[in-house]
Parts: C-alpha cells; structure tokens; sequence
C-alpha cells in the first residue's frame, strides 16, 4: 500500500513541477522504532523514488517528535507548562529544549542526530538539510536552571536584571538569582527585555540545539547547506540573530483564515 502511494505521489510531483521535497520530518519513530535499532531501507526506498523522478531531497532532522520509547526512558526530557503540567508524548514539540540526557548530551540536539548517524542516499541530498526542533516553551527545574544561566551571562548583576525588568512593578525585586526564573504572571517589563514570553527556556536555548545539529550535519555533509524553517515573524525567535548562522534561509508560510 504504501508503494502504490508513493508512486501516485511521485506522479504528482511530476505533474505539479515539484523538484524539491523536504523529507524526514518527525519520522524519528520509523527510523528508530527502538533504541539503537535502525530502519533506513523505507527511506532509501522513498529517495530513490524521487531522484528516478528528477526530484531533490533536503533530508530534515527527526527532532521536534521524540518516540515515546525516549520519553518513557527519560521522562525528565518532557516539558512542563507554566501551570506545572507536564506534557507526554503525542504531540511534536513534546521536548524541553534545555533537556539533557545521562553523560550531559542535549536532548534535543543528539537525539536528532541518532537516526542520521548513517546518512542515507547522500548523493540524493543535494539541496540541503533541514533542522527541525521543538518550539515549546517549557517551565521545568531543568529548565529553570538553564535559564538563570541565560539571565546571569545577559545582565551580570541582579542589579542589571531588577532594572532591565522593572521589577519595582508589582513589588516584585529579585534579592536571589535562585528566584529569579519561577513561572509567573508575565509582566511587561520582564517579557520584553527577556524576549522570552516569560518562558523558563529562552530563544537563545533553542539556538544553542539548532547550532549543535548544523554542527553535527556538517560533520557529515561538509558540502550540503544546513536551514531550519522559518514561520513567518514566530515572535519568540530573532530570526535576524538566527539568519545569520544558516548556509540557506528558508520560511514556511501557514496560510490560515484572519
């Protein structure tokens, strides 16, 4: 069944003057049904389809949909709401970006890796890889941690951070960096100078995984460009800051009712 569909949709591909098909995306669980098992021969199968039919592939990361094998395994990777609910797999984006696995790995960043660690079909790969990472905001300990970090490097004093927040409003000066990151009603002055919609993983977290994958992808493929996918104005990212670190930008436009 799914050859003939594959077909049907190379035929279409065709039909329509597709030459570029981005392929992978949240396909971690077929490539790794379980851990350390790969099953690249359904891949292989799709690539060589699309290159006897005259089309590119930009082979995307698995990233933003971790299998729920790694979550049960690791339940401390999922992320957490600003309520205190912990999210579960069915879903993508169901990883908090500063996550980390045992031996410090990043979550994130080296689980997109794993399934690529034989990229397959190289030769077919001749438009680019594309990194796909989680983009929810994630309110965890670990995350919290990662953040305070994040605050200490941007402000250097709790001085610099009580100013820069305007914590006076609402009577809410910081005496302690441990305290400085808890879930809160957002308030004006800290959600614009964090540029971090009071998330407790901030933008630059989620760079830090892109760079790590366009690191790792580059290793590989010196020679193919590494993108991720731009939305539009996604306003919890500077996609000026992050252009600038991308061999090809790219933009995905979701057309919705307004």
């Amino acid at each position: 069944m799914a050859g003939e569909v594959w077909n049907r949709g190379r035929a279409a591909d065709r039909e329509s003057g597709v030459n570029l098909v981005s392929l992978g995306i949240f396909a971690w669980s077929p490539l790794e049904p379980a851990e350390d098992e790969y099953d690249f021969a359904w891949l292989d199968r799709v690539m060589d389809l699309l290159h006897k039919g005259g089309v590119s592939v930009d082979l995307a990361t698995a990233t933003a949909s971790p299998p729920p094998w790694l979550s049960h395994r690791h339940p401390e990777m999922l992320p957490v709401t600003a309520d205190g609910v912990r999210l579960y797999h069915g879903a993508r984006s169901t990883t908090a970006p500063a996550a980390r696995l045992p031996g410090g790995r990043q979550a994130p960043g080296d689980g997109s890796r794993r399934p690529l660690r034989r990229t397959p079909r190289t030769r077919h790969v001749a438009r680019g890889q594309r990194v796909r990472l989680p983009r929810r905001a994630c309110y965890c300990d670990v995350s919290a941690a990662a953040f305070r970090t994040w605050l200490k490097a941007r402000y250097k004093t709790l001085d610099g951070l009580n100013e820069a927040w305007g914590t006076d409003f609402w009577s809410q000066r910081y005496l302690d960096w441990r305290r400085s990151c808890r879930p809160a009603a957002p308030r004006p002055g800290r959600t614009r100078a964090s540029s971090s919609t009071s998330s407790a993983s901030p933008p630059d977290e989620l760079l830090e995984c892109y760079e790590t994958e366009h690191r790792s992808s580059k290793a590989r493929t010196p020679k193919v460009p590494v993108t991720t996918n731009f939305m539009r104005f996604f306003k919890p990212v500077d996609y000026w800051k992050w252009a600038e670190r991308e061999d090809v930008v790219s933009d995905d436009v979701y057309q919705g009712p307004r």
